[in-house]
């Protein structure tokens, strides 16, 4: 009966261990080193503290005596960013970020602080001057962890850790004796919920204090301040305005462009030729989406890249080459009748309400060799008279030359063309009049001679892979007086 009662205690007691142990899924490790940024030796029990998010603002260990730190068992159930603060006597503290997941190992997050008498941004020295420091008397921006962060929930860094350190009126740092507690404040900002974290702290022993920003759902720039209150002596102490921007939203579609380096390239005869084609995308504030937002390409013709390196960079752009090749695009699109060459070229990607968005543009594949006619092709000049021509360019399939093409006309020694006769085609991508359909005219300009003459009018069409066309096809005469 006592082995029995045994077994059903010790049966118990693992179901209600297992139920009291966290998932070890949940659990992060940040393993790094301390050490002087100027010898690189390590610094024994330095402070490792994790400032932000709040809920774990309470975690912190010392390094050892070679400067390694290990903070372990750090839960989190999703997507994190985390803030960690080192701080050790006689050195100005440093503050990083890092994004973690549940189950994440990150070693290697060292930090390399820097002596307080070596200088910096803010100097502690007091030009000599040493000893115990005196009351605060100023506060001096000591570090920023990112000058840029995200709008809230867009999967970007959404925060970024400040840190200020408070001097006497000799420039020393504030040691542990005389620490202040300071206040932070958002000056202005967009109001889309931004806030800080805390919003009190005190100075350590090296004089610092440290605190976070987390964005809203709004773009904009947030000024942040610091300040002190001395009520002993009747004294408010202010730091600078410190400015970071927020912006990073999620794409919207009436701030979604995509655009081509040529809307009409030689990619119909010719295999291999790139076209770019290049997205800005910006949230609904105008402000460019957050670096890295995904956009997918695809087309009806040739190849495309599906996205481009990287995705979307800092000014919310993002590029991809269409290729020309298989297969020969034959959109029917409005302005076409019908003719093959069109294709159609789609952007798509994922805005705010997790609904795909997305944008066409219309390419045109046009081949290297054109097909020329003109009207009239038979002239007969009268003495000092003229002429008047229209000529039509086209490629194989009826559209438009691509861009880039080069067009010229030549009608001989002694006469004068004018007109649409030396000239670069444009990105068309429709036939028409200054597309397919130009006009020229020539007029007899020989002063010195009264002979008669036969002539040719010569038209030369050159793609911009160099393929030349020549129609020469318009002839007449030149008539004289007699001497």
């Amino acid at each position: 009966m006592r082995k029995i009662s045994l077994l059903i205690f010790s049966a118990l007691f693992l179901v209600f261990s297992s139920a009291c142990t966290t998932d070890d899924d949940d659990l992060v490790l940040i393993q790094g080193v301390v050490s002087d940024s100027q010898t690189g030796d390590g610094i024994a029990n330095a402070t490792v503290q994790i400032t932000s998010p709040q809920e774990l603002s309470e975690t912190f260990v010392r390094s050892d005596d070679n400067g390694s730190y290990s903070l372990a068992d750090i839960e989190v159930n999703e997507l994190t960013s985390i803030s960690i603060t080192a701080s050790a006597t006689d050195y100005n503290s440093q503050s990083r970020t890092v994004q973690v997941a549940g189950g994440d190992t990150e070693t290697n997050f060292n930090f390399e602080l820097t002596p307080e008498d070596t200088g910096g941004d803010a100097p502690s020295d007091g030009g000599g001057v040493s000893g115990p420091s005196a009351g605060a008397a100023a506060i001096i921006l000591n570090g920023i962890t990112e000058e840029t962060i995200n709008i809230a929930e867009t999967g970007g860094i959404v925060n970024t850790s400040f840190t200020f350190q408070v001097q006497d009126s000799a420039g020393r740092a504030l040691d542990i004796n005389n620490a202040e507690q300071v206040e932070f404040s958002i000056l202005s900002g967009p109001g889309g919920g931004e806030g800080i974290t805390p919003l009190t702290a005190t100075t350590n022993a090296n004089g610092t204090v440290t605190s976070n920003l987390f964005s809203g759902n709004l773009a904009g720039v947030v000024q942040i301040q610091a300040e002190i209150v001395r009520e002993d002596i009747g004294l408010t102490i202010r730091s600078k305005p410190v400015a970071i921007t927020i912006h990073g939203g999620f794409p919207d579609l009436d701030h979604f462009s995509i655009a081509a380096d040529a809307y009409n390239f030689e990619g119909w005869s010719v295999n291999g030729n790139r076209n770019g084609l290049t997205v800005i995308l910006g949230d609904q504030f105008g402000n460019p989406v957050k670096p890295g937002t995904a956009v997918y390409f695809s087309t009806t013709g040739g190849i495309i890249q599906g996205s481009g390196q990287g995705n979307t960079n800092d000014d919310g752009e993002v590029t991809v080459d269409l290729i020309s090749g298989d297969p020969r695009p034959t959109d029917n699109v409005a302005g076409s009748d019908g003719r093959p060459g069109y294709a159609t070229v789609t952007a798509k990607t994922i805005n705010g309400d997790s609904q795909e968005i997305e944008k066409n543009v219309i390419i045109l594949f046009t081949s290297s060799e054109a097909l020329v006619s003109a009207n009239p092709t038979t002239f007969d000049l009268q003495p000092n008279g003229g002429a008047s021509f229209t000529y039509t360019v086209t490629d194989i399939n009826g559209n438009p030359m691509p861009a880039g093409t080069q067009i010229s006309v030549e009608g001989g020694e002694g006469i004068e063309v004018t007109g649409a006769t030396d000239f670069t085609l444009g990105n068309r991508l429709f036939p028409g009049p200054g597309s397919t359909e130009f006009n020229f005219s020539i007029r007899d300009t020989d002063e010195e001679s009264n002979d008669p003459a036969d002539l040719t009018i010569k038209i030369t069409v050159t793609s911009p892979s160099g393929e030349e066309t020549v129609y020469d096809q318009i002839s007449g005469t030149r008539r004289k007086t007699a001497n």
